[in-house]
């Protein structure tokens, strides 16, 4: 967002500012940060001074593109071309050493009882397609109110994953839009809070992860009080920086099309956040909508499906992508003493393709 947009300041109430001060500092994750705590974001920048990226190449369709070769890829760190120092492409014929882990999130805090049957029926119909046999590692949650809970650990075996979902019971929000604003707060906040979890350094994937998140979208919220844009700013650069050095791509899978999101009271801002795709590159531009689910999928070089009529297929377009990829280095950036956004773009000498990669990265502390 622009920064005209984000020095607006909302117009809240008094009582409503401290009930959201009381929110945020009890809030363990955003206290800890009010109090200084050191961000973990540094150690997720480069290794041996280099930045690694993953890179999909598609037709327009979305079929992957195998068989491309170093020559056919220019990459760019704002807008000057660096030397690829390292390359390496993954298709059938060259299996990464290490698979690709999948997890599937049923997003049951943010969506309403029948929204919730239809996203496990869209796992369902997955799993049966899949013949009982699946290509990776495959795990089940429900992302419930206040936790992330495992309905199945992961598995290539689609019955015993089917058994699972089955025998699982369906979480009912406890958090949800008659809350209000600071509802939405409270959603958005532990969103935030689980995708820290994801990147921890000890949580971290050995090799590729695909996170495909079955979901109406996180509150975008735009209005929050001023105070709260450095806390923002932060877990955007550690966020962003996590995700790439975690190998995590994200996933939104829109559950119901627009009209029937709207007709159901769900987010109908899910097909509405193209306007904060732009890059936060200062404290005064930070918003809570440059961390939805949309824009971190967006940014970690994964996919928003918002079509929403038919789930199993938006997971198998998901999955094309851990089958076919390149994986690039360059030289990071060098540090100024402050924080510093990079933009990331690659290329690719092909007609009518498509390239989605991580969208930028950044250095110094914050």
């Amino acid at each position: 967002m622009g920064a005209s947009k984000a020095v607006r300041v909302s117009a809240i109430s008094t009582a409503n500012a401290l009930a959201l001060w009381v929110c945020l500092f009890t809030n363990p994750v955003i206290a800890a940060q009010g109090a200084g705590a050191p961000s973990s974001f540094r150690d997720d920048l480069a290794i041996d001074g280099k930045i690694s990226i993953l890179v999909e190449v598609t037709d327009k369709a979305g079929h992957p593109i195998s068989g491309l070769q170093e020559a056919d890829f220019r990459v760019f760190d704002d807008h000057r071309e660096q030397k690829i120092l390292a390359f390496s492409a993954t298709d059938v014929a060259h299996p990464a050493a290490t698979p690709a882990e999948i997890q599937i999130i049923i997003d049951a805090m943010n969506s309403g009882p029948v929204t919730v049957a239809r996203e496990r029926d869209g796992v369902s119909g997955f799993l049966k397609r899949s013949a009982g046999k699946l290509d990776y590692a495959t795990s089940i949650w429900a992302l419930e109110n206040q936790r992330l809970k495992q309905i199945a650990p992961p598995s290539k075996d689609g019955a015993a994953l089917m058994a699972a979902l089955d025998g699982s019971q369906s979480p009912l929000r406890v958090v949800d839009r008659s809350a209000g604003m600071w509802g939405d707060v409270e959603r958005s906040d532990q969103a935030i809070r689980l995708v820290k979890e994801m990147i921890a350094p000890d949580a971290r994937p050995k090799g590729r992860k695909l996170v495909l998140f079955i979901s109406p979208g996180w509150p975008l919220l735009f209005n929050y009080e001023v105070d709260q844009r450095k806390w923002l700013f932060d877990d955007i650069v550690e966020i962003s920086n996590g995700l790439r050095a975690s190998r995590i791509a994200f996933y939104a899978l829109a559950p119901l099309s627009f009209n029937t999101l709207i007709s159901h009271g769900l987010n109908e801002n899910f097909f509405a956040y193209d306007g904060s795709l732009k890059p936060v590159k200062k404290v005064s531009e930070a918003q809570y909508a440059d961390l939805s689910l949309q824009v971190l999928s967006e940014h970690s070089g994964g996919l928003v499906m918002s079509e929403g009529n038919d789930i199993t297929a938006e997971i198998n377009r998901a999955l094309r992508d851990a089958a076919t990829y390149y994986t690039l280095s360059f030289e990071q950036a060098q540090e100024h003493g402050r924080t510093e956004y990079h933009e990331i773009r690659v290329a690719v000498d092909r007609p009518g393709v498509r390239v989605r990669t991580n969208a930028g990265y950044y250095v110094g502390a914050p």
